[in-house]
């Protein structure tokens, strides 16, 4: 019974992590990008479910850390919190920028082109990237909930591995939900070759304008720290 308790309290903290302003932020983001394959609702499936366990990866990596001694979670934890977010705001605006077809790719064979245009806007392995990065984009808030909550919950436990796991699962639990959401109600709404082009472009827009106007308050907050 314990046990159990201790798994739904590592998802609950996840879950707390996830709906804190930064995380929130960055939960946005991943869901715009989720979404630009919006009329295509396996692929909405597949990159919901990459990015889950992109952030699963992470936690459960920086679980193993933990056990592998307790002596430099402060300095991880200031490292995360300080240089995750830099680099975030800036990547975020250049995805966006491609999304948008503002830049154009530079003229390649065909297929490297399909392959570049998926590594920067498409597919399950960039979602899987972005769980990953912003599951080390820690902010004040995400990271007190994960070093302060559920480090000392694990190693009380002694579920380095599994409630790592568990909490990043609970932080991605707000993405899974909208683009199942998304995915089942996009499959019944699309009646037509026309309608499904004008959600395309829909999706685009919003998927890129979303992206470059939240990687510029990232880049305000932490890179320039004009915003508090």
């Amino acid at each position: 019974m314990e046990g159990i308790v201790q798994v739904f309290s590592a998802l609950w903290l996840g879950i707390l992590a996830s709906i804190s302003p930064c995380p929130f932020a960055s939960n946005l983001a991943a869901f715009s990008f989720i979404e630009k394959d919006c009329t295509n609702h396996r692929e909405v499936l597949k990159a919901g479910l990459s990015y889950t366990l992109g952030r699963i990866a992470t936690f459960t990596f920086l679980g193993f850390l933990i056990s592998q001694g307790t002596s430099h979670i402060s300095i991880i934890s200031m490292a995360l919190q300080k240089h995750g977010n830099m680099f975030l705001g800036p990547i975020l605006v250049i995805v966006g920028v491609f999304v948008l077809d503002l830049l154009e790719i530079p003229p390649l064979k065909i297929t490297s082109r399909m392959r570049a245009y998926k590594f920067y806007v498409g597919g399950p392995k960039s979602a899987f990237l972005m769980g990953i990065l912003f599951a080390l984009a820690l902010c004040p808030v995400s990271a007190a909930l994960f070093f302060g909550g559920l480090v000392p919950l694990a190693v009380r436990a002694k579920s380095y591995l599994l409630l790592p796991a568990t909490f990043g699962l609970g932080s991605a639990l707000p993405v899974s939900i909208m683009a199942l959401s998304l995915s089942i109600g996009i499959s019944a709404f699309i009646k037509s070759e026309q309608q499904l082009q004008r959600i395309q472009t829909w999706a685009k827009t919003v998927t890129g304008s979303a992206m470059i106007i939240i990687g510029l308050y990232f880049c305000f907050a932490y890179n320039l720290k004009i915003i508090t």
